[in-house]
């Protein structure tokens, strides 16, 4: 498996052995190697992210600004770094306040372009007029069927899991605020459909973390048989 490797790759190989060592000690409980394996990652990863962002992001939109638009950009960083020092922290509050409506804006934006929109799209398409009319002409009831089941499933599901996050309740005096009984009834419905929902994902992380695991195990494995090989 590492026939051929050059000095660098192999001093790679023999870093992952290490670290992965050090991660699967954490089998045994917390301990400081697990932690110095995690903080070099993490470190790692925050370095790398931060230099792909300056080489790929930063610094070529800061090329291409005009001198307003520049002397702009470098104001409202100054203002932010003034967020360091709670003296001078009311400074960054405008800057801080522009980022996060635009964050929040592009946020909602990403969230019903590419979520809402196409779930309700994806429920409306089981009942598709063309499909269902072509299966009937064709006598062809157990798509029909299917279509109509797929489709209210799908529909039901959509349906029931936004009301569940619809948090209004009527006020009654002396009394505790409670939802109309249809809401909570309904919200039930979104409740099972969401619990399904994180189910499935769990099953799939979990799933893919045991195939994570083997391909270690593998490697480890791999690593001690070449070993020999791997220090000539």
């Amino acid at each position: 498996m590492f026939a051929g490797f050059g000095p660098l790759d192999t001093l790679g190989v023999i870093l992952s052995f290490f670290f992965t060592i050090l991660v699967l000690l954490y089998a045994f409980g917390d301990n400081t190697f697990f932690r110095l394996a995690i903080h070099i990652f993490i470190g790692v990863a925050a370095g790398y992210a931060g230099a792909v962002a300056l080489r790929g992001v930063l610094l070529p939109r800061l090329s291409n600004l005009t001198n307003i638009q520049f002397f702009i950009a470098i104001g409202m960083v100054a203002l932010l770094v003034m967020k360091i020092s709670p003296r001078t922290a009311f400074l960054g509050n405008p800057v801080s306040g522009l980022l996060v409506g635009v964050g929040a804006a592009i946020a909602i934006g990403g969230a019903i372009q590419g979520t809402l929109i196409p779930q309700v799209a994806g429920a409306s398409n089981f009942y598709n007029p063309e499909l269902l009319w072509q299966s009937v002409q064709r006598s062809d009831f157990a798509t029909v069927m299917r279509l109509i089941f797929e489709g209210s499933v799908v529909l039901v599901g959509t349906i029931s899991t936004l009301v569940h996050f619809h948090f209004s309740a009527k006020h009654v005096p002396d009394q505790i605020p409670q939802q109309p009984s249809a809401i909570r009834v309904i919200g039930w419905v979104g409740q099972a459909f969401i619990a399904i929902t994180f189910g499935v994902l769990f099953a799939g992380v979990y799933s893919a973390t045991l195939v994570a695991l083997v391909e270690r195990l593998y490697f480890i494995k791999d690593f001690v048989f070449n070993l020999p090989s791997l220090i000539q």
